[in-house]
């Protein structure tokens, strides 16, 4: 083995103690550009390598085996044995609000992502370090064992290839604004936000990523006020809770267990509505999220901490309703701004063997519902109903909401038939009807065609005007059933399927 070694990093982190180190061990050392000043300033000596960008050809020459290799300023480089080199913090760079498309050319590495490349392809002779967490394992091997095993080194090059893919993609994402997420060809680059306690269920490992260089938004843009602990089901909660929240201009608040809707009230304050949201599942709503679109108010945080919510997510908090939200144990106080919503925003399922995407359902509507019966929705059925469409969307398929006013008071999801769904929303609707005051027409949606059957089980509990997407066999029929009782039935024309 040459003891011989080239640093190369934009990361200073620890490295004039991984250089001192291979001193002690006898390497001869070099080093480029800010590296170099640095272990000079400490006392370390190194040779210079100085090139002109973009890249450094007597470093790739000397990694490639081809000699002789000298850099501009005449020093005659080794084959080397170690290299430590990491990249410019791209990922960072692009993710600022003030980053322009037109200033990427100057920040990318192209010199430290050849030399990174060229050493790892080399790696039995090699020993590739890209990050300052290597540096102590790697000091140690050469200490205690004269050098490294080869398995490591080629874990060590298996982190750099890492490395330059997860550095490449975060250009192609931030070029093509995952507008590829469809290609013949995709490649993903996450950065981790934040590690959580568990999965779905406590024996599982999970955390939270983003997409490598994406401008912050969603829950990556998140701020904890209050508690921690968050686990992978917090997280579903508060998504789907918070984007249920913002399909309103008006006022509301939606209650979120297990990732589907338990209530959703439009109240004219924010105690209101949350009081109305948890009357419709007071059962369901054990240990869920209650989300928000306006700032919460002191009314509002003193009804959330006598409920048994886990987490609350809003745009603001007022100042005294953060003080009574963080004295209670165990919430997790979560603010958010709106989020801004891409057209070419993707969804993700894991399958075995693969992952399927899918463009996100951003659209409420593919253009406004038509009425197929004789009688139109009154204005008050018509508020109810835009209100249960927005809930069934969120909700697990196949979903009905039942709705009365500005509430909706019975939600049936993740049924394997719209048959199951409605006859679960009824039944969920009469065991209330004891301290849920009427409010209004009772209207019904769908976020499945319905079959005749299930509607006129719907009809037969007093549902007064219907929202489903249409387009089948039943259509027909169930238009002319809704006339004969005298009932509403507008046809949406787009489906919300949830899994």
């Amino acid at each position: 083995m040459d003891k011989t070694a080239y640093l190369s990093v934009y990361d200073k982190t620890g490295v004039e103690e991984f250089a001192r180190g291979l001193e002690e061990l006898g390497f001869e050392l070099y080093a480029s550009g800010s590296t170099y000043k640095l272990l000079a300033q400490a006392g370390i000596e190194a040779e210079e390598v100085r090139y002109s960008p973009p890249v450094p050809g007597a470093v790739l020459k000397a990694l490639s085996g081809r000699f002789p290799a000298v850099s501009e300023n005449g020093v005659e480089l080794p084959r080397f044995y170690v290299v430590a080199a990491n990249l410019y913090p791209i990922a960072n760079i692009v993710g600022q609000e003030d980053f322009a498309i037109g200033e990427l050319s100057n920040y990318l590495d192209q010199a430290n992502s050849a030399v990174l490349r060229a050493a790892a392809r080399d790696f039995e002779n090699v020993v590739t370090v890209c990050g300052p967490v290597d540096y102590g394992p790697v000091l140690k091997a050469f200490k205690e064992a004269g050098g490294l095993e080869p398995g490591i080194k080629k874990e060590l090059a298996a982190k750099a290839w890492q490395c330059l893919a997860a550095y490449d993609a975060t250009v192609a994402q931030y070029l093509a604004e995952t507008g590829g997420l469809l290609g013949d060809e995709v490649v993903l680059s996450l950065r981790k936000v934040a590690d959580l306690e568990y999965g779905e269920n406590r024996h599982q490992r999970a955390a939270f990523y983003a997409l490598s260089g994406a401008r912050p938004r969603g829950l990556n843009a998140a701020r904890v006020l209050g508690g921690a602990g968050f686990n992978l089901n917090h997280y579903l909660d508060l998504d789907t809770a918070y984007e249920l929240a913002m399909e309103f201009e008006e006022l509301v608040c939606a209650v979120v267990k297990h990732a589907r809707p338990a209530g959703l009230c439009a109240a004219g304050t924010p105690a209101e509505s949350l009081r109305g949201a948890l009357a419709a599942d007071p059962q369901g709503a054990v240990g869920g999220t209650a989300a928000f679109n306006r700032q919460v108010d002191a009314e509002a945080a003193a009804a959330l901490a006598g409920a048994f919510i886990e987490s609350v997510v809003a745009p603001s908090y007022s100042a005294e309703a953060l003080r009574t939200l963080r004295a209670k144990e165990g919430l997790r106080v979560v603010e958010l701004a709106a989020p801004v919503l891409s057209p070419r925003e993707v969804q993700l399922f894991s399958v075995s063997g693969g992952v399927l995407i899918e463009s996100r359902d951003n659209r409420l509507f593919s253009s406004e519902p038509a009425c197929v019966t004789r009688r139109k929705p009154t204005d008050a059925e018509a508020r109810a109903l835009r209100l249960a469409w927005r809930a069934v969307k969120y909700a697990k398929t196949y979903a009905v909401v039942l709705a009365e006013g500005a509430s909706a008071i019975a939600v049936s999801a993740a049924e394997s038939s719209t048959y199951d769904a409605v006859r679960g929303a009824v039944w969920k609707m009469r065991e209330k009807r004891s301290i849920l005051p009427g409010a209004g027409p009772l209207v019904m949606a769908a976020d499945a065609a319905l079959p005749l059957k299930s509607l006129q089980t719907a009809l037969a509990c007093g549902v007064t005007a219907v929202i489903q997407p249409g387009g089948w066999q039943d259509d027909a029929d169930c238009a002319a059933l809704c006339d004969s009782r005298n009932v509403a039935m507008l046809l949406a024309g787009i489906r919300h399927f949830r899994h």
